[in-house]
C-alpha cells in the first residue's frame, strides 16, 4: 500500500512579552548565570549537560557505528553470528562508555575481533 500522509500542526503564536506563567520569565536570563548554576538548573529539569561531548567522541561514534552497521549487515546476509553480534556490539557500546580512551580502545578491540 502506497500513499502520502499529510500532517497539519497548528502552532500557537508566541508573544514577545513574557507572561507571568512563561518558563523563560521564571528562569530569567540564562546568559547571566554561572556554568554551575546553568548545569544545576538544566539538570534538574532533565536537560543533559553538553560538556561531555567532544569532537573525538563524535568521530569515534561515527566510525565504530558505521563499521558496526556494515558488520551487522554482512553477518545477517551471510548468516554468520560472529560479525552480526560484533556489529551489534560496535553500534551499542558507545552509549555506555564515556571516556574517550576507552571508547577507542573498546572499538579497536571489537574491530580486531572481526578478523
Amino acid at each position: 500500500m502506497t500513499g502520502l500522509f499529510w500532517l497539519t500542526v497548528t502552532v500557537p503564536s508566541v508573544s514577545a512579552q513574557p507572561s507571568q506563567g512563561n518558563i523563560a520569565s521564571m528562569l530569567g536570563d540564562l546568559s547571566q548565570m554561572t556554568p554551575e548554576q546553568k548545569s544545576a538548573l538544566l539538570g534538574s529539569v532533565g536537560i543533559p549537560d553538553a560538556s561531555g561531548f567532544s569532537m573525538a567522541k563524535i568521530i569515534a561514534w561515527l566510525i565504530f557505528g558505521g563499521v558496526g552497521f556494515v558488520a551487522f549487515v554482512y553477518g545477517k546476509k551471510q548468516q554468520s553470528f560472529k560479525p552480526l553480534l560484533i556489529g551489534l556490539a560496535l553500534m551499542g557500546y558507545p552509549y555506555f562508555v564515556n571516556d574517550t580512551f576507552w571508547l577507542y580502545a573498546v572499538g579497536a578491540g571489537l574491530c580486531f575481533l572481526l578478523y
